[in-house]
This record gives C-alpha cells, structure tokens and sequence, in this order.
C-alpha cells in the first residue's frame, strides 16, 4: 500500500489529505492554532482537584488541561489506589512535563497526562511552553499522522524546506491527481450519494453522531433484497466517513430496516469490517433494542468540522489562498462580506501580514454585505 500526503497550502492555513492507495483515507486542517494530541508542553499546575485526583495544568490554552494525578505516582507505585495521596510533581504551583492525551473539546481543556510516550530533551523554558513538535505547519501535521508517509506531495515550492526537516525520510513532489477540495466538500456535506442511488445523512450533536440510511426508490427487486443492497452499500461509505471526518466519541446508525437475524448481522459484520483498518480502533457495538447500530470512536481530536470552526474565517482563509494563487498583480482588491472582513482584522491578520510582504504590496480590503462570499480583482 502506497501512503501520500497531499498538501495545498495557503496563507495562514494548510489543508491535507492522507492518501492510502489512491484513495483519502484522511483530511486535516492546519492554521498553527491548535495543541495536537500527542504534543509535549511544560506547563504551570494552577490547581489539584482532590475530589478528581486530577490537576488542572496551564499549557497556553483557552482552558488548563486536566492531568490525572494517579498517573503521575507510576503503575507500581504502593497506595496507587488509596484516595488523598498526593501525587508528586503535581503540586499546585509545580512546573510539570505533559503530553496531550485528548485534545480540547468546545467545554473542557485537553486531557493531559505526565507519561511521555517518547524520550524529550527538557530545556527548562518557563510555563507555557510548546516542547514538542518544533514550531511549524509541517511539524503539526507529521504528528497528527497514523504513520509516516511513503511522499508529501506540495502544490507550493515555497513549502518544501519546511517539508523536508519534517519529513526528512520522505520523497517530496510536486504532481497529483487527487482533487483536494473535491473531497474536502464531500467530506462536510451532510448528506452522502451512494453509487445505486441512497443516501446517508450524517449530523453531529453535543450528544453524539447521528448517521441515517435512506435507499431511495429502487425501481426493480424486492423490499427485503433492496434495503439489505443498500445497508452493506451504506455500510462502506458510513466506515469511510467516519475516518474521513474525524468522528469521534458515540456514533448512532440508523440503518434501513430489516427483518430476521441473519440480515442484521450481514449489516453489523459489514460495517465490523470496514471499520477495521481505522487506526483510531473504532468498535461496532452491535444493534439496540430501538433498531440503531452503535459506534464508539475514541476522542483525540476535533472532528474535520469542528476543527474548520467559524465559517467566516474558513472563508478568509480561502479569500487569501486565491490571491495566493492567482497570477501576480501589482495591487490587489478583496471585496468580503462584513464577518469576513472582521476575521481578516483578527484570526486571519497574521496570514493576510504575511500575503502582503509576499505580493509586495497592501491589499485593499472592501466590505460589501452582499458578497457571497468574497471577490479579488487586481487594481
């Protein structure tokens, strides 16, 4: 199996896409703003929770992250068990060595814990500190990889350097044939076309993920044949999906309904199957009393739509990277609608700076309510 990264990357913000044999296993949104699963920080304990034998760390996020204090005493520590033990290192006050289990959800702080997974040279820099990966888009995505890539493939000569010290194993090109916003935009649609003419529908709530398989109006078959042919079908595209966007947590499937047992586990064994080679190990619970299928997914990180966040920015973002890639002018106009014009002021300012210096020129930026949602012309 042939592994790729594809990379288009623009002002502020990078997109990829995980390829495995021709086909994007997964995508990942990069603008440098967020603390990966996986990354070593030295942080600030700013208060123990002895009611969670946990701690609270400041690491130079939104929110301290929670580090368990058990974790931190070692497996065959004596008393491991034994409640109001303090946990060394962990003191209020204590500077202490994490790593990002979970990554930040909406409400909470990351999930921290003090085992390293991997060796780190400690340079003793003040809390908040980043220890691990080194500073960089390319860093930041190297870590959020299953594994390394056999190529990185570029669509921007200016990366590459950056690509090589991340990557320094790695064939780096330049050609591709996958169409990357093609399957960005598949990815976030909320519905799904299946090849014989379903769909399936997938919502994320607070609660869960709730996935709804409809097999359209078949014009040929019997009822039972049909709804069968369009769950295993479904089942495919639902397994895909689900690495694709990044679900993570409960997974709620409504499939089309079935009758007899035999048919339901051809349905549950399907989707068994194509969910196996997720390195997240999702598990296919089986069928509820109410007819659904669940799946767990472990949480490590946003979900693809989740980590996009604000629409106005993702269309920011998307207003710089055309000018990027546009043939050079001497002066640019970029007429935004009103919300987008505030987050190129705030979130995107440091990306449209950094536009500027590269088109050697300002960009002169027009508010326009009806712009849908943003226009470039050379001035």
């Amino acid at each position: 199996m042939r592994r790729e990264l594809i990379i288009a990357a623009g002002p502020g913000e990078w997109r990829a896409a995980l390829v495995d044999d021709g086909s994007a296993v997964e995508l990942y949104v990069e603008r440098g703003d967020r603390r990966r699963a996986g990354s070593i920080h030295a942080g600030r304990v700013v208060r123990v929770a002895k009611g969670l034998d946990s701690a609270f760390v400041e690491i130079g996020d939104d929110r301290p992250g929670l580090a368990p204090r058990r974790e931190s005493r070692g497996l065959d520590a004596p008393g491991l068990d034994a409640p109001g033990l303090d946990a060394p290192g962990l003191d209020e006050g204590a500077r202490v060595l994490v790593e990002i289990r979970r990554e930040a959800l909406p409400d909470k702080g990351p999930r921290l814990t003090t085992r390293l997974t991997r060796p780190i040279a400690d340079p003793g820099l003040d809390p908040p500190a980043q220890l691990y990966p080194a500073p960089g888009f390319a860093a930041a995505l190297a870590l959020a990889l299953p594994g390394p890539p056999d190529r990185v493939v570029a669509d921007d000569a200016s990366i590459v350097p950056e690509l090589r010290t991340a990557f320094p194993d790695t064939e780096i090109a330049r050609e591709t044939l996958l169409d990357l916003a093609a399957e960005f935009a598949a990815a976030l649609a909320p519905s799904l076309e299946l090849p014989a003419g379903g769909l399936v529908h997938i919502a994320e709530t607070r609660a869960a993920t709730m996935i709804d398989v409809d097999t359209g109006t078949p014009e040929t078959g019997s009822a039972a044949r049909n709804a069968l042919a369009g769950n295993l079908e479904a089942a495919q595209a639902i397994a895909r999906h689900v690495r694709l966007r990044n679900l993570g947590g409960g997974i709620v499937v409504d499939f089309v309904g079935l009758e007899g047992k035999v048919p339901r586990e051809q349905v549950r064994q399907a989707l068994a199957d194509a969910l196996a080679p997720d390195p997240a190990k999702p598990q296919c619970l089986g069928w509820t009393r109410l007819g659904h299928i669940e799946i767990v997914r472990p949480y490590r990180a946003p979900s693809l739509c989740a980590q996009l966040g604000d629409p106005a920015l993702t269309q920011a973002f998307a207003a710089l990277r055309a000018i990027a890639r546009a043939q050079p002018a001497a002066r640019w106009r970029l007429t935004v609608s009103p919300r987008v014009a505030t987050a190129l002021r705030g979130s995107a300012a440091v990306a449209l700076a950094a536009l500027e210096t590269r088109v050697g020129s300002a960009i002169s930026i027009v508010e326009d309510a009806a712009a849908d949602p943003f226009t470039i012309a050379s001035r």
